[in-house]
Parts: C-alpha cells; structure tokens; sequence
C-alpha cells in the first residue's frame, strides 16, 4: 500500500498529495567549522550495532562518533602522514567487532581504529593504492576499497593482504571511471557507482560482472545529468544509493524508486549508511550551504513489495 501511494501521489483515501505525510526528517546536527561536532565538507558515514554514527570530516582531517541523539561521543584524527593521523578521509565502514575502517585518501592507505579512536595498523602501505575512496565491509571482514585514480576496485582479506582486484579506466561494461562509492550486499555481492560513466555496476564477490544499470534502467528523464555518490545496503538487501539531491532504492530491474527528495530536508547529500533503529543517516555537505549529518525514518518494511518479483539478471 505503501508503493502504490507512492507510485500514484495519493494516500488512496482523499487525494491528498503524500507530500503531507512525508516530514521524515528526525533531526539534523552539525555547522561548519573546526570545533567539536562541527564538520567541513563531511563525507563518509557508517552507524555502530547501537546507532552511534561515525563521520569522515574530511577537510578538518579527523573522524568524528556521535550518538543517535547527535551529542559528540568522541573525535580523533590530525593532519599527516604519520600512523594515527589522517589527510582527507573520505569513507569509514565497520568491521564486524567494530574498529572503524578510514580510507586515508592522501597518504594511500586504510587505516584501522577502534572505538575510541586509538590507531590498530593500517593496509596499503606498499603500494596498492593511489587514492582510495569508497569502503565496505563484508560479514567475512573483507575490506572492498574503490580506488579512483586506479578505477578500480581491490578486495583485502582481513588480515589486510591483497584478495584480489579488478576494473580498469574505461566505458566498458566491465571497466570504471572514478568508482566513488561500495557497498556490499548480504549476498555478497559488490555494488559500485561507476560516476564517470553514469552506472551502478553489480558484481560477484571474486569481481565477475553481474549487472550494469544506467540510466535507461533507472528511469529518470531522458538527458539528465546523474550525479551518484553514496550507497549502503538494508538488511533485507535493498540497495539505497544518492542521486542528485534525491534517494532512491534500486530495484532488482535497475528502477530507481525515490524514498526521499528535498522535500523531505535534502540539499546536498552525499554519503548514507542504515541504522539498525530503522533509520537512514546522510552527510550533506557543499562549499557555501550546509555541513551537517541528518537522521530519516526508514521503515524497510515498506518496500518488501518492490523487489518481490524481480530478479537479477544471468551473468553477462
């Protein structure tokens, strides 16, 4: 029922437009600045099994833990290349006995964190980055790292050794342009924004290509510009991903169906991760708007329906 009012721009019962019943924005915390809980350009964003929610502040260098209420529960971070310190973090994810993974985009390497921001070890140090970007990690502990000046995409065992890797610069089908974003799913598929090609590419674990979708399979108006950026994955295995100032969930056929739109608080989000308190928590970040970390309601129960009878392709 919920679809089909989305679907039909009514609630089924007076006509009323369901713009009136949207007000899913819970709260909003964060201004630009240095100080505590403020932000500059935040990015990444990942939520413990008790909601608390780390943040990627990437242009103060730092990572920052609030609670699910907002309140600063801890920072850490300075600018540099020594082990401890970070230069322009851009995603964090969560190991399954959450330490906090940082993708330390300058110095080339993942670095590793435990809850209270003292350092672990770090992976990549020989090389096999040039600048990581996106980051998720798997029920196994696999680290999968998007590397955009590579294009490509390299899977670390847990141990932090290379498991293997794949793409490569290109418009192919199974080639990147800047992969920004990763996300993997609870079938352990890969899920990537391919942004210079306009693409979200789904791929087996090993890295075989599964499916690619553009923008004939997403639905929206014919020459418009798609700007992706951040994706997560719901525990049904819904994948919600931003695009433009819009979210959406993909459907199995590669439909993007909106589940929040700027009238519902989005100015300029950038990166998402689910709460395990039915909720969807966004980084909104731009050069002369806000700096902030906003919290929505998200029943995923709402969208069973959607992929009930749709399947992902064969491998191609």
């Amino acid at each position: 029922m919920y679809l089909l009012r989305r679907v039909f721009g009514t609630d089924g019962r007076n006509g009323q437009n369901v713009g009136m019943e949207r007000s899913k924005l819970l709260r909003r915390f964060g201004k630009r600045g240095k100080g505590k809980g403020q932000f500059n350009m935040p990015s990444g964003v990942a939520v413990t099994k008790s909601g608390d929610i780390v943040v990627a502040d990437t242009e103060n260098h730092r990572i920052q833990i609030f609670t699910s209420e907002g309140q600063l529960k801890c920072k850490f971070g300075l600018q540099g290349a020594l082990p401890h310190q970070i230069n322009y973090p851009m995603c964090v994810a969560l190991t399954t006995d959450e330490n906090v993974v940082v993708s330390d985009s300058v110095n080339a390497v993942v670095k590793i964190f435990n809850l209270n921001g003292e350092y672990i070890t770090q992976y990549g140090t020989n090389g096999v980055f040039e600048f990581p970007y996106g980051l998720a990690v798997s029920q196994e502990n696999f680290l999968v790292v998007t590397d955009i000046s590579k294009h490509s995409v390299t899977v670390l065992y847990p141990s932090g050794g290379v498991s293997h890797a794949f793409g490569s610069y290109g418009e192919g089908t199974r080639q990147l342009d800047h992969p920004y974003f990763v996300a993997v799913n609870r079938n352990k598929q890969i899920i990537v924004t391919d942004s210079g090609n306009g693409c979200i590419k789904l791929f087996h674990f090993e890295g075989r290509l599964l499916r690619c979708f553009s923008w004939q399979d997403f639905r929206l108006l014919e020459g418009q510009i798609i700007n992706l950026y951040g994706l997560c994955s719901d525990p049904d295995g819904n994948t919600i991903l931003v695009c433009n100032s819009t979210v959406y969930i993909l459907a199995r056929n590669g439909r993007l169906w909106e589940i929040l739109t700027p009238l519902d608080g989005l100015t300029s989000p950038k990166c998402i991760a689910y709460s395990p308190l039915g909720q969807l928590v966004l980084t909104q970040a731009d050069y002369s708007g806000r700096h902030e970390v906003c919290l929505f309601k998200y029943n995923k129960e709402d969208y069973e329906s959607l992929n009930a009878l749709l399947f992902y392709a064969i491998s191609i």
